[in-house]
């Protein structure tokens, strides 16, 4: 065998080895989510600020085709580093309300950095909670925004019960996910879970790869 032909082989050998070892840790790390559902480690919050998520993920874009009016009240939920509670509080004005809800709580101290930096902290509250018991009223809400977080949630019937009680009867719920997030499910998956609720299917959008399902409170 040649110089040549021997580097070709070790060089072929190599790649195909990382790349093995890369695809099992991504089977082996969305199996143990899948397995015990949990939130996405604070401790990889930049990954969710990351430029290659932000081309398909930026803010304003996402959150354009969910409906967000002018003096709406607004649930983010696992609303992360607050990516998305800050367009959202934009988009709310300063009549609305985004209620920003996270069970990790240097997730929330990212959020609360984020909105302080923009001057949106009036139009935002946050909360140290997890899905299962909200701090808010029944009936409060108009919309639900949760990207991401429903599969992270263990008991997901649960949680959204929950969401139920707090949206209003004409109330909304926007159900996204991407396939990058180690925790991600199919959509068909998602829309199975719905089945169990008392929320009304309305629409997908998007695409296997990214996507957000709609639903009607009722």
């Amino acid at each position: 065998m040649g110089l040549l032909q021997s580097l070709t082989s070790t060089v072929t050998n190599t790649a195909c080895l990382a790349a093995g070892t890369a695809l099992g840790c991504q089977v082996g790390l969305r199996y143990s989510f899948l397995r015990e559902p949990r939130p996405f480690p604070h401790q990889w919050a930049g990954l969710l600020e990351h430029p290659l998520r932000l081309r398909y993920r930026e803010p304003a874009a996402t959150l354009g085709p969910y409906g967000i009016a002018p003096g709406m009240q607004v649930l983010d939920l696992g609303c992360g580093t607050g990516l998305f509670t800050e367009a959202m509080a934009r988009q709310v004005g300063p009549e609305g309300r985004v209620h920003a809800v996270d069970i990790q709580a240097p997730m929330l101290e990212r959020t609360r950095t984020r909105l302080e930096r923009a001057g949106l902290t009036a139009r935002v509250e946050l909360h140290h909670a997890g899905a299962y018991h909200l701090p808010l009223p029944d009936d409060s809400l108009d919309l639900v925004i949760a990207i991401g977080a429903l599969p992270q949630i263990p008991d997901r019937i649960r949680a959204l019960n929950e969401l139920r009680r707090a949206l209003k009867p004409e109330g909304r719920l926007i159900l996204s996910d991407e396939m990058p997030l180690p925790s991600y499910v199919p959509a068909q998956t998602v829309r199975n879970w719905l089945r169990l609720t008392g929320f009304r299917y309305a629409g997908q959008m998007g695409t296997p790869f990214c996507y957000s399902l709609v639903y009607s409170n009722g």
